[in-house]
């Protein structure tokens, strides 16, 4: 079962096909800007397991600080 809200999920779907397209800068800047923005702690790892599995979190456009 999936922690996202709809719209992380709509984002998501959005974004995941463009990576390919624009590159690992593009998904580490979405996928933080979606990471940072998640209300719930599951959320957060949720989007952080998907960053993981793009491999963009070794990026330095990747921050969630």
């Amino acid at each position: 079962m999936t922690t996202l809200n709809k719209s992380q999920q709509r984002d998501l779907s959005k974004t995941l096909p463009m990576i390919a397209h624009l590159g690992r800068d593009f998904g580490a800047r979405a996928l933080s800007a979606l990471h940072r923005s998640a209300m719930k702690k599951s959320q957060q790892d949720e989007i952080l397991a998907i960053a993981l599995a793009y491999s963009v979190v070794s990026s330095d456009e990747f921050i969630i600080g």
